[in-house]
């Protein structure tokens, strides 16, 4: 496989396969790397944020932090959870790199499987510039989440925060399409994995393949706005 080749790959990998793969269970993050979580951790002073698309994925942990970068502690503390009265769903925009990432919509009689990022006020810093909040126009908000949140290690946790996506769910029927991989009790909605769902919107939206559309986007901010604001055409906003 050539140098091109391989990039090529890697650059529909990363929209195509997001949220990543992440444990199950609970995981400690530290020098890159996911670790077992030691009985007994202290989470205290922590703040613990929903994560429930690629901040869950020790991959996407090194993109934003790096090896070195989890702050003065130099460890991330990420635990599983069941969120209960949300679906995680496919929010109205792509990502930089492509990908069509999650939001959560209300889902009465559903619970999901998403993890809580325990983080330090400069590891919170660092997670708001990933996900933008300060930009001209940001596409998220960190906003308390009112709902069961029923954590392994830790009890509830009545209105975590997560970053939720201004633009809503994609809903090209009327109806948000949940993440497959993501697992989920009572699931109401359809669901797919990002492959098929890149598919899908490229052919119905922007009557191309799904590779064509991943290579017009990513590092094209013009073309990515654009993209973003004939999907935002299709969203529900919760």
């Amino acid at each position: 496989m050539s140098l091109a080749t391989a990039d090529e790959a890697e650059l529909l990998a990363r929209a195509f396969d997001y949220p990543y793969a992440a444990p199950d269970g609970a995981y400690l993050f530290r020098a890159g790397e996911a670790l077992p979580l030691p009985g007994g951790y202290d989470l205290a002073g922590r703040l613990p944020v929903l994560a429930h698309g690629s901040n869950r994925a020790p991959a996407q942990l090194l993109r934003k932090f790096g090896r070195e970068g989890q702050g003065p502690e130099g460890e991330l503390p990420v635990t599983p959870v069941w969120l209960t009265g949300y679906d995680v769903v496919f929010s109205a925009q792509f990502a930089l790199y492509g990908a069509l990432p999650a939001t959560l919509h209300p889902s009465p009689g559903t619970r999901v499987r998403v993890h809580v990022t325990w983080l330090t006020e400069a590891q919170r810093e660092i997670m708001d510039r990933s996900e933008g909040l300060a930009a001209a126009t940001p596409r998220y908000r960190l906003l308390p989440l009112p709902g069961c949140v029923a954590c392994d290690l830790s009890g509830d946790l009545p209105d975590a925060p997560a970053y939720l996506a201004l633009t809503g769910a994609l809903a090209p029927d009327g109806v948000p399409i949940a993440f497959s991989s993501v697992r989920a009790e009572g699931r109401r909605f359809e669901a797919m994995d990002g492959r098929a769902m890149i598919a899908r919107i490229a052919r119905e939206v922007f009557q191309c393949e799904a590779e064509a559309l991943i290579r017009r986007i990513v590092g094209n901010m013009e073309e990515r706005d654009r993209a973003t604001a004939l999907l935002e055409r299709l969203a529900l906003k919760p």
